[in-house]
């Protein structure tokens, strides 16, 4: 409940605020108990405005498609990877680029939470290219191995 006190026109009036709900409020006015409806004020922002002008693509450069060219064949990745199933960093490469293996050869080893996790082929396959040297940290299904 809060007091207020009030002075128009010469004459004193203690107000107590009894109870406020939404737009009604119940007040006591010199002892004299009276539900009045309350309109607040309407809050102006005044946070600016930012306009903008329209930004028109007649100024825009057209030769984004121009200078693109097709990837030589040797650059291109392997369609088949091998990733890595947990985030750490690579003790050991057992294969290197050219190497054949079969289903279930050990490909490398690597280290997470201190603990040395095998790597092993899941189909059989030949290494193109090592993407995760020893020593590198990889993330979860970071790329290791492109194979064929």
């Amino acid at each position: 409940m809060k007091k207020f006190s009030f002075e128009i026109n010469g004459s004193k009036y203690e107000v107590n605020v009894k109870k406020v709900e939404g737009e009604n409020a119940k007040l006591e006015v010199n002892g004299t108990p009276y539900s009045v409806k309350i309109h607040q004020e309407i809050k102006t922002s005044k946070t600016p405005i930012l306009v903008r002008s329209e930004v028109s693509n007649a100024d825009a450069p057209k030769v984004a498609g121009e200078k693109m060219t097709p990837v030589e064949e040797t650059k291109k990745p392997s369609s088949k990877t091998i990733k890595s199933p947990l985030p750490g960093s690579v003790f050991k490469v057992v294969v290197k680029p050219g190497d054949t293996f079969k289903e279930g050869d050990l490909l490398m080893v690597l280290e997470s939470m201190k603990m040395e996790n095998n790597i092993l082929a899941e189909t059989n396959g030949t290494i193109v290219k090592i993407n995760a040297p020893e020593g590198k940290a990889v993330l979860q299904d970071e790329v290791l191995f492109e194979i064929e």
